[in-house]
């Protein structure tokens, strides 16, 4: 494993803050890395779902009602089955970000909320 060297003045800025804080360096390096990590996963997601709505016309013809894994802007594995398609994207991709959706006639569905209302 590679060990990460911090630049001086990051490490003087982090010190002053986790003691201002009462937190450790090391707290405040792993939810910045974690915070780092989950927009990665979520701009991967972004271009997933950008991948799949562009793909969807052959989408529908080919595995309409299906649930289809589309991964690094890829079609790479479809089932009836969601339970099964995730299983199999689980043990080949591990907890790598894959977009799982059932491919409807639309490639987005519209959400109808009944508020309320104001009288």
């Amino acid at each position: 494993m590679e060990t990460i060297t911090l630049r001086a003045d990051l490490q003087e800025a982090l010190e002053k803050d986790a003691e201002l804080e009462s937190r450790s360096v090391n707290d405040i390096v792993n939810e910045a890395v974690e915070r780092y990590l989950r927009e990665q996963q979520r701009a991967k997601l972004d271009s997933e779902i950008e991948a799949y709505e562009a793909m969807h016309p052959e989408l529908r013809e080919k595995h309409f009602g299906q649930w289809v894994a589309v991964h690094n802007r890829q079609l790479v594995d479809h089932d009836p089955d969601h339970a099964e398609l995730y299983r199999r994207v689980r043990v080949r991709y591990g907890r790598t970000s894959v977009l799982i959706r059932q491919v409807h006639e639309q490639p987005v569905e519209e959400i109808w909320i009944r508020t309320p209302s104001k009288r």
